[in-house]
């Protein structure tokens, strides 16, 4: 079966929409404050392997209800506590590796991915927010790490991400001491690209989603890999996996036509090829 030919999977605590070459991922367990049970963990995995195989060229990831997620789901943890017979230590590791492969999958997935945050993140919730490409939050939202108050230890890439978003030092910062930061603290953090009014929220992220996808589908893969590997490369070998992608992109059907029409005064309308 090739690319992008499967099926699109069937999903109970997540909804699942495309639009043209735009989808929507929403995190559908309003009740919980889409808390992270472990069915929404699993399907987290299955969606993301399917969206990083498809012809698609931006995704949007945002929460039902009035949050967008509010990390692990504290009755997971509260029976592995009360019942003897659950083994808590094993079904949260085996929780948190699937949790990871998803978010291993979701930063495979080469055109841009943009966090709607309509609401608190917390957690593994403020996680897999900074495992997006860009962050666009509600007036109502506000992210927290939350881990500290239950004395449980950072998963979901909280530890990887948000050193690469506001560095080591404020990092820990923000880890230890684990304020409610608003949006207009997360702004100024670098946390959010823009804060906007609850209402414009999906309209915002859609008309951004647009933008991004009318780019070079090469020009974004390839961005993101550089960054994304950036700081695991020494100099030489990064600028070595630089000049090999520019030079690759002179092969794109894409930057023959944007070149031509650069020089005639014209548009460029970038397909893929």
């Amino acid at each position: 079966m090739t690319a992008g030919a499967e099926a699109q999977p069937e999903l109970n605590t997540l909804e699942l929409e495309t639009d043209g070459e735009i989808a929507t991922l929403t995190l559908n367990r309003p009740d919980s404050f889409n808390a992270m049970s472990p069915e929404l963990i699993d399907e987290l995995g299955i969606a993301f392997e399917w969206l990083a195989v498809q012809p698609l060229r931006a995704l949007i990831i945002t929460g039902s209800g009035v949050a967008f997620c509010s990390g692990g789901d504290l009755n997971w943890f509260k029976l592995g506590i009360e019942d003897p017979d659950v083994d808590i230590v094993s079904s949260v590791k085996a929780g948190a590796e699937r949790l990871h492969q998803g978010i291993a999958a979701l930063r495979r997935i080469p055109y841009p991915v943009i966090a709607a945050i309509n609401g608190p993140a917390a957690g593994a919730g403020f996680s897999l927010a900074l495992a997006c490409d860009t962050r666009i939050c509600s007036e109502k939202a506000f992210f927290a790490c939350a881990y500290g108050r239950i004395g449980a230890s950072p998963d979901g890439g909280m530890t990887y991400f948000l050193p690469r978003v506001v560095g080591p030092g404020r990092a820990i910062e923000i880890l230890l001491n684990d304020p409610n930061l608003s949006p207009e603290s997360a702004l100024e953090e670098n946390l959010v690209a823009e804060v906007v009014a609850p209402e414009k929220l999906l309209d915002r992220a859609r008309e951004k989603a647009e933008k991004l996808a009318a780019m070079s589908p090469y020009y974004v893969r390839m961005s993101k890999q550089l960054v994304s590997g950036s700081l695991d490369h020494n100099m030489t070998e990064h600028l070595e996996f630089e000049r090999d992608a520019i030079a690759n992109s002179m092969a794109t059907d894409d930057l023959h036509n944007a070149v031509t029409a650069f020089l005639s005064g014209g548009e460029s309308e970038f397909t893929g090829r």
